[in-house]
Formats: C-alpha cells, structure tokens, sequence
C-alpha cells in the first residue's frame, strides 16, 4: 500500500510527535490490495532533540526539534483497523522562529500551539509489513503544543491520502518514562547546558 500525507494547511505533533493521541498509520507491501483504515501505535521507544538547547532564558531567534523513534514491538506492535499487526519507524524535524526567544522553555512549554515552518516534515516507514514512506509536510496544519506541566509535546496536522481512507487530522502525542517531570525539565532548563533531549517511551503515540 502507498499512502502519503499531503499538507492541509498547521511537536509536535511531531510526534515528534510528534504529536493527544490514538495511533494511526498505515501501510504494507505495495501489491497489496487498496483498503481502507487506520493503525493504532501506543508503543513507542526513540528521542527528542532540541538544538539549541531549550533554556530558561534563551534568546535564539529559531529552535530545531529532531524526533527519531520506533513505533511498535514485536511484543506489542501497532495494529491496524482490520486487526493485523503493524511496525515502523518515524523521523522528522520541525522548526521554529520567535523573537521572544524560540529556544525559551517558557516558549516551547506554553501551553499554547506553535507553527513550525518549512521545510518541517516527517517521515514515516511502515517496516512490517513493508509498506511506502508517508509526509507530514510543512506548509500546512501543523501545530506543535508542549503542556505547561512540561510532561508532553504534542503535534497536530496534516493530511491522508492514498492506500487507506483519509484521516482528517494525524496526529501524535511525545512523551517520556514515567512521564516527564516537571522539576527534571526544569532543572535542565534553568542550567548551563540547557535542556538537550528527552526520551520517547510510555505515554507516546500516534494518529495517522
């Protein structure tokens, strides 16, 4: 199956996701019949970058967050609507720009959505079965919204189309063990190194 995210016009949601949700994706060898559904991931393992550093006092006119992680095990693997099991991979950046300073954690940790800007895309391998890579492509509806409990990243946007029925709004919620705590993040915030990743792992998912 071939299925590709166009841009709609918004993590991220990225996640990564990027991006509250339910995972969805879709995807599987190309010869394959055409069918129509969504796959749920609730099992992710992978990390958050930030560069530069995230920082209690950042001045940085613009903020990178590169977002690597597996969806799925062979113990728990995502499933999809019609109930077989599913893995992939997910890799991406998003971008952002603010005079206020983008790499502020005050910035990042708002509560309140952010715009990424091109070139910000994701992309998305469905690796078992195999399947073709989809996009979450900037410029469009992607919008990144981090908890001002600094315990999630959440992205929304874009638009699916092609071997599976479009899903209006994928979507992706980061998290890390535990989930992240408030006084860890922080702490690394207000240091000298700033805040340099978090870890992807319980609490993550995805909706494709």
């Amino acid at each position: 199956m071939t299925r590709k995210i166009r841009s709609i016009g918004v993590l991220v949601a990225v996640p990564l996701v990027l991006l509250v949700a339910t995972g969805s994706g879709a995807g599987a060898a190309r010869t394959s019949p055409v069918l129509p559904g969504t796959v749920a991931c609730r099992t992710w393992s992978g990390v958050i970058k930030f560069s530069p550093h995230l920082k209690t006092t950042g001045v940085s006119p613009t903020e990178t967050f590169t977002i690597t992680a597996t969806l799925g095990t062979t113990a728990s693997p995502c499933v999809t609507s019609l109930g077989m099991p599913q893995l992939g991979k997910i890799k991406g950046k998003l971008k952002f720009s603010s005079t206020g300073g983008a790499n502020r954690c005050s910035t990042v940790f708002s509560g309140g959505a952010l715009t990424p800007t091109p070139p910000s895309k994701f992309k998305l391998t469905w690796t078992s079965p195999p399947g073709s890579p989809t996009h979450w492509t900037q410029p469009g509806p992607f919008a990144v919204t981090g908890a001002v409990a600094m315990n999630t990243i959440t992205v929304t946007g874009g638009a699916v189309a092609g071997s599976f029925s479009p899903f209006a709004t994928p979507n992706a919620t980061l998290a890390g063990p535990a989930p992240w705590g408030v006084a860890g993040v922080t702490a690394a915030c207000g240091s000298t190194n700033g805040l340099a990743s978090l870890p992807l792992g319980v609490g993550s998912s995805g909706s494709w």
